[in-house]
């Protein structure tokens, strides 16, 4: 006999009249029955546009379907993050594009993360007139062209498709940040959250990964500065032209299978003026107001770290670094992740430590740099360091610490603002709006980065954004996982409205509310 099933039922309008009755039989999803095939829409019937449900079913944990799991899902989010950003960070690890000169491509990516700031405050209201699948589909269009201008000007010193592929990719590209950013928070169960964060971001760098592989293997012999060779542009080309369609295998919102049987609530209702009325009113939030500069530093320098790379290191050495900075990311996400999810400690406490030891070892990482840089810039000639070369290592390490540096702050950033509200409305909001700010960060900094400003400076001011968001991201931190009593809980509870939140309780799903522990 099958174990029993939840079905709550919301087709009244009262909130007397719900109630929630158990079947042993299964059932059909209410919201299946009273959508018919000639009423649905065609972005419906394509599972383009999330159908607003008249009632929910939970899932048993019975026969559970591997294309619906939550690791499936996470995997077709990484798998689109590595197509498009993950192999355009390839490229930007490559030392600005793989280029040899670095000013026009920094200021095209100036463009493009302009761009994103605008999408990225949209993508709330394109997903509340479609999906989230659907902006998933469209965030990953725009990759490709790029990658196409970087070809056309290694093999012609033709501009032009640069700079208009760069409108495009920040066209599209605000998109994919913010949906794939409220994916990632808001489909994994809870408890399993800062490890599925580290898997997408694994994919990410996989790009990396994949870019010093492919470049290592096409470029071995080069130990001179320059461009990357052209077959290396058509290869990333061709890997982002199949994004759009590894988005396509992403299943929509209510159809997930998580484990601890919680439905997946990312679902917007509301008219584009309300929404953007009430993306302002989450801006505004103290919370988020205290986060932004924490947010705005921690992609500044990525930006250098393009620039560093090809200033000062052999196109094999760079394609090296892309390969062994993948690898050592991967590792301290991974090992970030495990602490950020191990339930022995309260949530506040992780996040203390969490804060505490990444952001001190960032101080260490940018005064390194500083120096390094400074040397650098003072030697006469200017350095070309090279695998093979006297002095290589000290100049390598900071390039490795710098990219470990990047994407840790990456992962804590997004599970800080994951801890913020529970509200699954809000996550895609706060995933919109960490993407506009990461992006006018990125903007203003490749901007800085095409201009002729001495790397050691530029250094310097990423070390004093770091220094001035200490402070206002704290008096957040401190708070985290700790409730209006002073509870300091082990566990946070699943993302959903309070209206559901009530029926995912009289259902029994534990994980719908705090675990209430305390410090014991």
């Amino acid at each position: 006999m099958s174990a029993p099933i939840a079905v709550i039922d919301d087709a009244s309008s009262s909130p007397d009249n719900k109630s929630v009755s158990f079947s042993s039989e299964p059932q059909t999803p209410v919201a299946a029955l009273h959508n018919n095939a000639a009423k649905a829409t065609l972005l419906e019937t394509l599972g383009l546009r999330d159908p607003k449900p008249e009632a929910r079913v939970a899932w048993n944990g019975q026969n559970p379907s591997w294309f619906r799991s939550t690791f499936f899902q996470m995997t077709v989010l990484g798998g689109c993050s590595f197509l498009a950003p993950g192999i355009w960070g390839a490229m930007a690890s490559l030392g600005a594009g793989g280029s040899q000169d670095p000013s026009t491509v920094n200021a095209a990516n100036s463009l493009t993360f302009a761009l994103m700031v605008i999408t990225s405050m949209l993508t709330s209201s394109l997903i509340g007139k479609t999906s989230a699948k659907f902006a998933l589909i469209a965030g990953t269009v725009g990759y490709a062209p790029y990658a196409a201008g970087l070809y056309l000007n290694s093999v012609s010193q033709s501009q032009w498709l640069i700079i208009s592929g760069a409108a495009l990719c920040g066209i599209s590209a605000g998109t994919f940040w913010s949906v794939e950013g409220a994916i990632a928070i808001g489909y994994p169960e809870r408890l399993k959250q800062a490890r599925y964060i580290s898997y997408w971001l694994m994919y990410r760098v996989l790009g990396q990964l994949l870019g010093g592989i492919i470049n290592l293997s096409l470029n071995y012999k080069n130990d001179g500065k320059g461009s990357i060779s052209t077959n290396t542009y058509l290869v990333f080309v061709v890997l982002q032209c199949l994004g759009p369609f590894c988005a396509m295998l992403l299943s929509p919102p209510h159809k997930v299978q998580r484990s601890d049987r919680t439905p997946v609530y990312l679902h917007i209702e509301s008219s584009t003026k309300r929404e953007l009325k009430l993306v302002w009113k989450t801006l505004t939030k103290p919370q988020v107001l205290l986060l932004l500069p924490l947010i705005w530093q921690g992609t500044w320098s990525e930006a250098l770290i393009g620039t560093y790379a090809v200033d000062y290191f052999t196109v094999r050495s760079r394609a090296l670094g892309s390969l062994l900075s993948a690898i050592c990311a991967s590792l301290a996400n991974y090992l970030l992740g495990f602490w950020l999810d191990w339930k022995r400690p309260t949530v506040n406490t992780r996040a203390r430590w969490s804060f505490g030891v990444i952001y001190s070892l960032q101080a260490a990482w940018w005064a390194w740099a500083i120096y390094i840089m400074h040397k650098y810039h003072t030697t006469t000639p200017k350095p070309v360091l090279d695998w093979s070369s006297d002095g290589y290592g000290k100049g390598f390490g900071v390039y490795i610490f710098l990219q470990i540096g990047f994407n840790v702050m990456y992962e804590l950033n997004y599970w800080l603002v994951g801890n913020i509200s529970d509200d699954p409305a809000d996550v895609i909001r706060l995933a919109s709006i960490v993407r506009a700010t990461e992006s006018a960060g990125q903007c203003v900094s490749y901007g800085v980065n095409s201009t002729s400003w001495r790397l050691d400076a530029v250094a310097g001011l990423n070390a004093a954004q770091w220094a001035v968001s200490i402070l206002p991201a704290w008096l957040v931190v401190r708070n985290v996982g700790v409730l209006g009593d002073g509870t300091r809980i082990h566990e946070a509870r699943t993302y959903a409205g309070e209206d559901e939140r009530q029926k995912l309780k009289h259902a029994g799903l534990k994980t719908a509310e705090y675990d209430l522990k305390g410090d014991s």
